[in-house]
């Protein structure tokens, strides 16, 4: 390559330059279409919804296809930094050695970005602008097209641009991007009842709201130019050549600064004196070495990648499982968008000691370190996340005033007490160790559902009685909610960090050897028959099967069924009784359940090792 770029002054060199980035790309191109056929089969299911969209273009609204337009266009942007589309690709790096302006090399990257499956099935996509001008007539139709090739030219700027900054800001910017992605496909999926009736008007017909706000919308302009009046024609796509155009200089800027330097920003320096400064003024009254905690997991949780997924996940889904009934009309849930927020930060919380490797040595050879770690954790989590919660509360009832909100607000602090300790016991119960601690991708996985689900059970089951007593308790109980839910928060609060505590403390050499990937120590052997010797000599663990067996008729057959579905069968205890005593009944019965089931855990854990016996309490 170096050949052909050595005397730059010439056009015909010039042109030799542009013209080597896409030779690059093509060899790429072709290389991998041989030994993958991923990328075949997404071209087809790409032509099928282009075609699809060229189809809706014949008879549907102009606004409509607008918007579909201008979510395809985004969606080029977007999704290659969530499915690794860099990969393949010539990056402006590769031409630091070379005698190239920033210019060609501009072009040259552009064209070789424009040679791909990608790019060929969007412009056939885009071709459904002009295929609904059609109707216009031929001026119309030219108009569209070009519009439609503005439209094509933005994404193919905007996807290189993205993927050379947010691939060179480090893995916490992509994370982000990914979880708030994955966080709107799982809350789209997760009120498809309120999403599909707007989805089935949308497509008929756009609503008013939807057709002001498209004339903002650039994916709109070339219909609206081919369609409306001169003037207004002319102005439209002078403002899209226009944002084409600055898109354009921005990546040449972004060319010339990464042939220059080498990246597209300058390294962030650090700087750990301010923060520790203000943390010593607000936390003054948390213990050092736990202050010390909670000022490591904060900046975790702002630099690490799969943490700021995991919260972004959280606070975008819980924030569309609360919103998006709106588009029904239905307004609700909007006062529980912070609840539902915390719930899914507690539960994507439940395997974080897995990210750390074995730098949970530091807290095991630490006078006090295992008690100011448990503690550390959960308030730096409280601190995060009850900013949130709070501000995604208030702005539900902001935009539902009709809605009550009590039960809300009762409920979020104990949420909020569930989710910062319970997580962090469950993480050390079950630690999911990471390939590479240093390098975190998102391949990474700390969490499986069994986590996830005892953390989103326990920050239920903190809020069950807030929820009860509104459901079935008398009208004048009304101002005892709050209350009831800064006691169940406080109390799930001390439970889970006492677990916690006990868990590090007892098991600290289990959960480190768990955490940096090496060989586990065997687990306890259950005999499949009968053995009246082994259930003599582990009598703790045969308690803890037993509790974890039975306790789950409590909770569900005797407590939940009655209270929740109304079912009262024979053998149901509460279905004998009517009125207050039914529900007393019922909630005891899922605190006796719930009690049975702690023990039972708190009892397997302290379980005898193979070949040994239970680690005894620390000393003190």
């Amino acid at each position: 390559m170096s050949t052909q770029l050595t005397v730059p002054g010439r056009r015909g060199d010039t042109l030799g330059a542009i013209a080597v980035p896409a030779r690059m790309r093509a060899t790429m191109l072709r290389r991998s279409l041989r030994e993958h056929p991923g990328p075949t089969v997404a071209g087809l299911v790409g032509l099928l919804a282009a075609a699809w969209l060229i189809r809706y273009a014949l008879r549907g609204d102009q606004h409509t296809l607008g918007l579909l337009a201008g979510a395809w266009v985004l969606g080029w942007i977007v999704l290659p930094l969530l499915l690794g589309g860099g990969r393949g690709r010539v990056r402006p790096a590769h031409l630091r050695l070379e005698p190239i302006g920033g210019v060609p090399a501009a072009i040259g990257l552009l064209a070789a970005s424009a040679i791909g499956i990608g790019p060929a099935v969007s412009l056939v996509a885009l071709a459904a602008l002009p295929v609904h001008a059609a109707r216009y007539g031929t001026v119309a139709v030219l108009v569209t097209a070009g519009g439609a090739v503005l439209l094509w030219l933005l994404g193919l700027i905007g996807s290189a641009i993205a993927l050379e900054v947010v691939g060179h800001a480090g893995g916490p910017a992509g994370a982000l991007l990914t979880g708030i992605f994955t966080g709107t496909a799982m809350g789209v999926a997760g009120s498809l009842w309120a999403v599909f009736p707007w989805v089935s008007v949308l497509l008929v017909a756009a609503p008013e709201e939807v057709v002001r706000a498209m004339a903002y919308v650039p994916s709109a302009w070339p219909v609206s130019a081919a369609s409306g009046p001169t003037g207004q024609g002319v102005r439209l796509m002078a403002t899209l050549v226009s944002i084409v155009a600055l898109c354009a200089a921005a990546y040449i800027m972004l060319v010339r600064r990464v042939i220059a330097a080498g990246a597209p920003f300058r390294p962030r320096r650090t700087t750990a004196a301010s923060p520790a400064v203000a943390e010593r003024e607000w936390l003054g009254w948390v213990p050092a070495a736990t202050r010390a905690v909670v000022g490591r997991e904060l900046r975790a949780w702002m630099r690490h990648p799969l943490r700021l997924q995991y919260l972004a996940f959280a606070v975008v889904y819980g924030a569309l499982l609360a919103g998006l009934p709106l588009l029904s009309d239905v307004d609700l849930l909007l006062p529980w968008a912070g609840p539902l927020a915390v719930l899914g930060a507690a539960a994507m919380s439940a395997g974080l000691v897995g990210l750390d490797g074995t730098a949970l040595w530091l807290p095991l050879t630490t006078p006090g370190g295992e008690r100011a770690e448990v503690r550390g954790r959960a308030l730096a989590w409280l601190v995060l996340v009850t900013p949130i919660g709070v501000l995604l509360t208030v702005a539900g009832i902001l935009l539902a005033p009709d809605i009550d909100p009590l039960a809300a607000l009762s409920t979020l602090p104990a949420l909020l007490g569930a989710g910062a300790s319970v997580p962090v016991w469950v993480s050390l119960l079950r630690v999911r160790p990471v390939a590479d601690p240093r390098h975190p991708t998102a391949a990474d996985n700390p969490t499986d559902i069994v986590s996830v689900l005892v953390a989103t059970a326990a920050g239920l089951l903190t809020a069950a009685p807030v929820l009860a007593l509104m459901i079935w308790g008398p009208r004048e109980a009304a101002p005892l909610l709050p209350l009831v839910g800064l006691l169940g928060g406080a109390a799930a609060w001390w439970g889970g960090v006492w677990l916690a505590d006990e868990r590090l403390a007892r098991r600290g050499t289990t959960v480190l050897a768990s955490a940096g990937q090496r060989s586990r120590p065997p687990e306890t052997v259950l005999p499949l028959t009968w053995d009246a010797q082994w259930y003599r000599e582990n009598k703790s663990t045969a308690w803890a099967l037993g509790l974890l067996t039975v306790g789950w008729i409590p909770v569900i057959p005797q407590g939940l069924m009655p209270l929740v579905f109304g079912i009262d069968s024979g053998w149901i205890v509460a279905g004998h009784l009517s009125g207050s005593a039914h529900t007393a009944v019922g909630l005891a019965m899922v605190g006796l359940g719930v009690a049975m089931l702690l023990a039972g855990l708190v009892l397997w854990d302290r379980r005898p090792q193979p070949g040994g016996s239970a680690q005894p309490a620390p000393p003190g």
